[in-house]
């Protein structure tokens, strides 16, 4: 994060304090600790209540403006569309509380609709805002009324923070519009990344993906630091394309330039570089140097917070069995990641990752003998 963001973030903590501090005192009856309690439970309730709306609101927006339903998250709760029938899977963001994906229409002279898709999460929280704050005209009299303008003042404050283009590591619904308006190769690459995530939804892998579905312009240096983080998100998906193709030093070379070069781009993508560039060094040179230097405390801590990724599981298999060479951990990690294989959402990385998994145990078997 930048130090612009960081003071933004600040800005923006001091702001939630101050909110709350405002409701307590406006819409708490009286400061007894039976009303603290009750309103910090109605808090807690509304903030939930709010996300589940916000994510409803990208749905319908979603919907009404042409977009297929692919998945909805509420926290690692998600829902996914897969040949029509509704499964439940595990899976979850760093940053991010929900998240409704939905597969774009068809482009027209490189222009879709995308303000209403965006904006949608934001503008259901400001209709449920409007419904409590009704509600709370009609219940007045009754002395819990006060508990429907507290949730009125949640959905506009997640509102706003949503609708107001922000960035804090994770550029927010809003900043996301804000920049497809304005750069048609920004349009090209979310319609990409919505395309590609629709077509993994439904079993395809990446390898099998037409370039022309996902790599919108081969005169466009993914790698250009002046990109924006959704242009950095394609070559993401590049990166991950290569190593479905198991074009191995290729997928290396690439995300190297790639981390070193793209400013823009969002903690979570390069925590994902990171993660795969360590599995990249552990399944060639495995050079303890270079492994050490990548398996930070930081990055440790992030492959904790996406340990249902079958991935990651494939990467501290990895780690076990090429550098740890510990038999006992490999089994401990091989038992997760058959779980973490029946709640991942995107079967063409299981199949991927089962496939890394053989490679891992042929070069274990290689390097023992």
């Amino acid at each position: 994060m930048t130090k612009k963001n960081k003071i933004v973030a600040h800005l923006i903590g001091a702001l939630i304090g101050a909110v709350g501090g405002f409701c307590s005192i406006i819409f708490l009856p009286s400061l007894e600790l039976q009303n603290i309690l009750t309103g910090i439970i109605i808090l807690v309730f509304g903030i939930v209540f709010h996300i589940f709306v916000h994510e409803l609101g990208h749905l319908i927006a979603g919907k009404m403006s042409g977009y297929g339903f692919v998945s909805i998250r509420f926290f690692n709760f998600t829902i996914i569309n897969k040949d029509g029938k509704l499964t439940s899977k595990k899976f979850n963001v760093v940053g991010t509380l929900g998240q409704c994906l939905m597969s774009p229409p068809k482009q027209i002279n490189g222009n879709y609709p995308f303000i209403l898709y965006n904006l949608g999460g934001s503008l259901m929280n400001f209709v449920f805002s409007a419904v409590f704050v009704t509600c709370y005209f009609i219940f007045s009299p009754l002395s819990g009324a006060w508990a429907f303008n507290l949730l009125a003042a949640i959905g506009i404050f997640l509102g706003l923070l949503n609708i107001i283009p922000l960035n804090f590591g994770i550029p927010n619904d809003g900043h996301n519009a804000l920049n497809l308006g304005k750069d048609e190769v920004t349009r090209h690459a979310v319609w990409s990344i919505l395309n590609v995530n629709a077509l993994m939804t439904q079993g395809s892998r990446l390898r099998d993906i037409p370039t022309d579905q996902y790599f919108f312009d081969n005169n466009v240096d993914l790698c250009d630091k002046n990109n924006s983080a959704l242009v950095i998100s394609v070559a993401i998906q590049h990166f991950g394309q290569l190593i479905d193709k198991h074009e191995f030093t290729e997928a290396k070379a690439f995300g190297e330039n790639l981390l070193s070069k793209a400013e823009k781009m969002i903690e979570v993508h390069k925590n994902e570089l990171r993660c795969e560039l360590l599995f990249l060094e552990l399944i060639s040179e495995c050079n303890k140097e270079k492994i050490e230097r990548l398996y930070t405390k930081d990055l440790k801590k992030y492959i904790k917070a996406t340990s249902t990724y079958t991935s990651r599981q494939r990467l501290l298999y990895a780690y076990a069995k090429l550098f740890l060479n510990d038999a006992v951990v490999a089994a401990n990690v091989l038992a997760k990641f058959n779980k973490a294989c029946l709640s991942y959402p995107f079967n063409g990385g299981i199949i991927l990752d089962n496939e890394l998994i053989a490679l891992i145990d042929d070069l274990a078997d290689k390097s023992s003998t």
